[in-house]
């Protein structure tokens, strides 16, 4: 389930260094992944979008959002 992702800042600190600081300020969920959107750090983003060098938005759920690292995916809620 989603909840077994680990939080940002629960990951192991050699992984969560090379992750940018991400600042959510405002998400739209719909039950179609279509009409997602997430924004941030000032950019709006659709799932599977690279937010930043090395991290994709992975699923936007209604009250967090998966991420992945290299491979790890963790969650940040909004």
């Amino acid at each position: 389930t989603v909840a077994a992702w680990p939080l940002l800042g629960d990951l192991a600190p050699s992984l969560r260094a090379e992750v940018p600081p991400l600042t959510i300020t405002g998400a739209v969920y719909a039950s179609n992944p279509s009409q997602r959107l997430l924004i941030v750090n000032n950019q709006v983003l659709t799932e599977s979008a690279t937010v930043a060098p090395g991290v994709t938005l992975e699923e936007i759920q209604p009250q967090q959002s998966i991420f992945s690292t290299r491979g790890q995916r963790f969650r940040l809620p909004h």
